[in-house]
């Protein structure tokens, strides 16, 4: 197999075998592929693909904060949700969506004219703050905060500056028909892209790579190859169930938040405001997405 670049890759007997452009081999019983949406591994094991486009895009950048940010924050908007996520000391990362022409706008603004937006996305624009344990039908937004220890309407803390470069990037669905071949395997992003909406690409990845551990510490302790396919598809089959139901989860709701049409407005708001008041459903919630008990809320505003 070959790519584009003149990389090549090749499994049989005991070893994969990959020849780089320099004309030097490198030799492995298993080749993780880890590298992203666009994974050479995955083009050099010829493992289609299926998936789509949205119509929407995302802007991703580091910003940091006066104060620290030890929480996750989310806020959906008309064009698509912004997200707030803590990376350490005063700096997080912000993921936005939006569609592609905002995108472009929005990438080209001056840092200051940048930094007042996402201040008054994450805060004051877009309607009034809700308020504690209350209701209004007709106003579609929601606040997602992880971790927080007991209930009530914060402000996330306020972005001062731009830490990085802002990318913006076409957003899509993405998932690779097959995990596993001889001597190769795929985790995270090169299996599976999602919309960013909930964060939980990077949860899913984790996973992939917890899966796959478990399933070589079982291979190594009795005996087969860990390049064997049919130990190899046992990561496959736990991985893909799980993959895809989550897959679909997120879709779904990205499909529900493009909808900008009153009654199923209310309806979404209805869903996530009995979420916020019925514990157990938001236990499970929160689990499935975190993989563990955390204590969360749900704001409608």
């Amino acid at each position: 197999m070959t790519s584009s670049s003149g990389t090549s890759s090749s499994a049989s007997g005991s070893s994969a075998r990959l020849e780089l452009d320099n004309g030097n081999s490198m030799y492995a019983k298993l080749v993780v592929g880890a590298d992203g949406s666009k994974s050479c591994v995955r083009e050099l094991a010829k493992i289609q693909t299926t998936g789509w486009k949205y119509s929407q895009s995302a802007i991703i950048c580091t910003v940091e904060h006066a104060v620290e940010n030890f929480c996750a924050w989310q806020r959906f908007l008309p064009n698509g949700p912004i997200a707030l996520l803590p990376i350490g000391e005063k700096f997080s990362n912000i993921v936005w969506t939006m569609d592609p022409k905002e995108s472009v706008d929005r990438n080209s603004m001056s840092e200051d004219d940048f930094v007042k937006a996402v201040n008054h996305a994450l805060d004051s624009g877009y309607g009034p703050h809700p308020q504690s344990k209350s209701f209004e039908g007709g106003n579609v937004f929601s606040w997602l905060k992880a971790d927080s220890t007991h209930e009530g309407f914060e402000v996330p803390p306020k972005v001062i500056k731009l830490a990085s470069q802002r990318l913006a990037f076409p957003l899509s669905l993405m998932h690779a028909n097959s995990y596993a071949s001889k001597r190769l395997v795929l985790i995270g992003d090169a299996v599976h892209t999602v919309h960013p909406l909930a964060g939980q690409g990077v949860n899913m990845g984790f996973a992939d790579a917890l899966c796959l551990s478990k399933v070589i510490a079982e291979g190594v302790a009795v005996g087969p190859d860990i390049g064997e396919v049919t130990l190899l598809k046992k990561y496959e089959s736990e991985r893909k169930a799980a993959n895809i139901t989550m897959m679909a989860i997120l879709d779904g709701f990205q499909k529900a938040y493009s909808i900008d049409f009153m009654p199923i407005n209310v309806l979404r708001a209805l869903a996530f405001n009995g979420a916020q008041y019925i514990s157990p459903l938001k236990r499970k919630i929160i689990s499935y997405a975190s993989g563990q008990p955390v204590t969360s809320f749900f704001h409608m505003m």
